[in-house]
């Protein structure tokens, strides 16, 4: 077993619905193999780095459930404001994923400190 700690940010430069972070699927034909991955996020932060408010919407797609959507944060941000989205750490599986959305393109930044572990 191995761990690795990550910090993974990202500012979407549109309004669409953006992937932030996937975890790794098992490949063991992979050059270097990737192994079974399970990632544990300690932190979500976001950032608005635009002049105005800006409804920003965090989720968490489970894909061992049909991909179900569950909305972590989903607010209006002020104009410089900062904000830590969990108040535990979050366990994700294999091609679990965090996805941000904001109402307006280049306006929030995310940060995310993870450790997967294989």
């Amino acid at each position: 077993m191995a761990d690795s700690f990550k910090s993974v940010s990202l500012k979407p430069s549109s309004t669409s619905n953006t992937i932030v972070y996937t975890v790794p699927t098992a490949d063991q034909n992979s050059q270097p193999p990737i192994l079974p991955t399970t990632t544990i996020i300690k932190s979500i932060r976001l950032a608005n780095v635009s002049g105005n408010q800006v409804t920003t919407t965090v989720v968490m797609m489970d894909s061992s459930n049909l991909n179900l959507e569950v909305v972590l944060y989903k607010d209006g941000l002020a104009h410089e404001a900062t904000h830590e989205v969990l108040t535990n750490p979050i366990v994700l599986e294999k091609a679990d994923q965090i996805k941000i959305t904001a109402a307006t393109a280049d306006a929030v930044e995310i940060l995310l400190s993870i450790m997967e572990i294989t």
